[in-house]
């Protein structure tokens, strides 16, 4: 597969680190998965990538500082929860004219996938995976910075909640197959989230 090759400078990382988790019991983004915080994993995955390294978090600003003091860490304004929220915080921070969203309880994400998904969101609104069944996966997803911006801010104004719902506000959306993302994630674990304890069975061989 021909990929163009990425710099540091060439988009920023957003790790969206939510807070307590009922389903979990717990503060999700601490959840120990393999021996480490499931953010820690997601971050270690991808440092190297990206200069610009952005943790949105609800709570736990400190804690979360001190693990990560590479990167810059906003908390969530406003009493909402979920995605959303997070966005509104912390793209306005972002100088980078893409970014790479991910989700904390993704924690087996692939550098290789993210750069492909940057390589294709060139010259778009964004890069996402779309399922067969028309699912898509809009977190372990690449954007363009300042669109995705404008297209929450106009989800918000119109009452959604969802982070699919925010992308029926870009224009220009380029939609990745499984198969082509299966050339460097052949069992596609960069997209396998941690929702329960139960989950943690999914955790691929390493």
């Amino acid at each position: 597969m021909n990929r163009q090759r990425t710099s540091k400078e060439e988009f920023a990382i957003l790790i969206l680190a939510g807070g307590d988790s009922r389903r979990m019991g717990c503060r999700k983004a601490f959840y120990v998965v393999s021996g480490q915080p499931m953010i820690k994993r997601v971050f270690l995955g991808v440092k190297e990538l990206s200069a610009e390294i952005i943790i949105s978090c609800k709570r736990y600003r400190e804690e979360l500082k001190q693990m990560f003091p590479e990167a810059k860490v906003i908390v969530d304004k406003g009493r909402e929860e979920g995605p959303m929220v997070g966005l509104i915080s912390a793209l306005p921070e972002i100088t980078s004219d893409y970014v790479a969203v991910l989700a904390c309880d993704c924690p087996w994400i692939k550098p290789e996938v993210i750069v492909f998904l940057h390589d294709r969101a060139r010259g778009h609104d964004g890069a996402i995976l779309r399922w067969p069944n028309g699912f898509i996966e809009p977190l372990q997803a690449v954007y363009r910075t300042k669109k995705l911006l404008e297209a929450t801010v106009k989800a918000k104004h119109k009452g959604k909640t969802k982070l699919g719902d925010v992308v029926n506000f870009l224009n220009d959306v380029v939609y990745v197959t499984p198969e082509e993302l299966k050339k460097i994630d052949p069992d596609l674990v960069s997209f396998t989230n941690i929702n329960s304890p139960e989950d943690v069975r999914k955790c691929p061989a390493e």
